[in-house]
């Protein structure tokens, strides 16, 4: 379906995220003219990110505040989402800060989408920032968006949750099928739900979000339940196979575990590495909602 005058809404749920969320939002108020809204939605932060989105509400009046008591990203996503009344939805998390241009290259992708591609979902590029291999990342993702391995508005069958927008119209016709399981990754089981629906997803290159690397910051033994719901996000839709269990899983988890001890080790200030830091004691601070162990 070709869309004419776009009007798109943006979703941000947040959940004790006051070292984050200011930065978010600098990073969409270049753009704020182009957006019909922004939703921040908060899980119930005790800490003070509601203070500050406050602060930016009271100087923006795009931006809203909305509340959602029931624990999990899926709820403060679904909450989100049903407040937005735009013709497009795009979803960030509140440690992401999207590039320039990101809501022209949204609005971009859809509008001049092909009718009979019917795309439900488009998800963007992204490389971590404060991370010790943020300019190799970068350079790595451009290389493979020469190389037409990503980006290039190809097709694809998943969506990244820290960079995405979907057609409300698909929201809606997927958001009774989306499961609230806590032991699966919430977005993936949005692109399956959007594929099964006759939905396509696409990658468009200049849709481009500049990541927090704090996922890579998670224990190694707590990220094998992370890669778990990654598996079973798949199964719950009949679409497990081996090489997902048993090949991609395993080296996606020892990928992890070697660079955990890197990222550990650096200094985001400073910069720099200091060996100490490994032996340093520090409070593990999920990547997102959907990160928090089973049970937390």
């Amino acid at each position: 379906m070709t869309m004419q005058g776009t009007v798109t809404s943006l979703v941000i749920p947040v959940l004790d995220e006051e070292d984050y969320i200011a930065a978010c939002l600098d990073h969409v108020l270049p753009q704020i003219d182009e957006l019909s809204e922004v939703i921040v939605v908060d899980n119930g932060s005790m800490d003070d990110t509601v203070q500050i989105v406050k602060e930016y509400a009271a100087r923006e009046p795009k931006i809203r505040l909305v509340h959602e008591p029931r624990k999990g990203l899926f709820f403060s996503r679904n909450t989100g989402f049903r407040e937005a009344k735009s013709d497009i939805v795009g979803r960030i998390d509140a440690d992401t800060r999207i590039g320039a241009g990101w809501v022209s290259a949204v609005k971009r992708t859809f509008r001049d989408a092909d009718s009979d591609l019917n795309l439900g979902g488009i998800t963007g590029l992204s490389a971590p920032y404060d991370s010790p291999f943020s300019r190799s990342k970068k350079w790595l993702v451009d290389a493979l968006v020469r190389a037409k391995v990503l980006g290039n508005g190809m097709k694809i069958d998943n969506m990244h949750g820290a960079n995405m927008a979907v057609r409300l119209e698909a929201w809606d016709a997927v958001q009774d099928k989306l499961t609230s399981r806590s032991d699966v990754h919430e977005d993936i089981d949005f692109a399956l739900c959007l594929i099964e629906a006759g939905y396509s997803i696409v990658q468009p290159t200049e849709m481009w979000a500049d990541i927090s690397p704090r996922r890579a910051l998670t224990p190694p033994l707590q990220y094998t339940s992370f890669v778990k719901a990654g598996i079973t996000s798949f199964e719950i839709h009949g679409r497990s196979n081996w090489s997902l269990r048993w090949l991609v899983a395993p080296v996606t988890w020892l990928s992890h575990a070697v660079f955990w001890f890197p990222y550990r080790a650096y200094d985001p200030v400073r910069r720099s590495f200091s060996p100490r830091r490994l032996l340093t004691e520090r409070t593990f601070r999920p990547a997102a909602l959907s990160e928090a162990p089973p049970g937390s």
